[in-house]
């Protein structure tokens, strides 16, 4: 198998393509695969974990501020599927949801 066929890689070219479109140039971010996929916008990364499993593999979402985790979203089946769920977070507000276990 080709390196460019390897689901990380394809994640990748496929979240700058994505990215390059929705920002139009408007903020800075970068694209990193130090270990796993990882957006970096200036307010929030959005890291990208895969399991692989007897079915194929599934990708989870993780939305981060301040280094701390925000959201999780997954699991997808498709890297399309992810990217579309990318393309509605770069956006949106970044906000915490404080829970306790009364």
């Amino acid at each position: 198998m080709d390196v460019r066929d390897e689901p990380m890689a394809r994640l990748r070219r496929r979240l700058e393509t994505a990215l390059e479109s929705v920002l139009s140039n408007t903020v800075s971010w970068t694209v990193t695969t130090d270990g796993q996929v990882v957006a970096r916008l200036p307010d929030r990364e959005i890291a990208f974990e895969r399991a692989d499993g007897p079915d194929g593999y599934r990708w989870t979402v993780v939305l981060r501020a301040d280094g701390s985790v925000v959201s999780k979203f997954g699991q997808f089946e498709t890297i399309d599927s992810v990217v579309s769920q990318v393309q509605s977070l770069v956006n949106a507000d970044v906000r915490y949801t404080v829970c306790c276990d009364g």
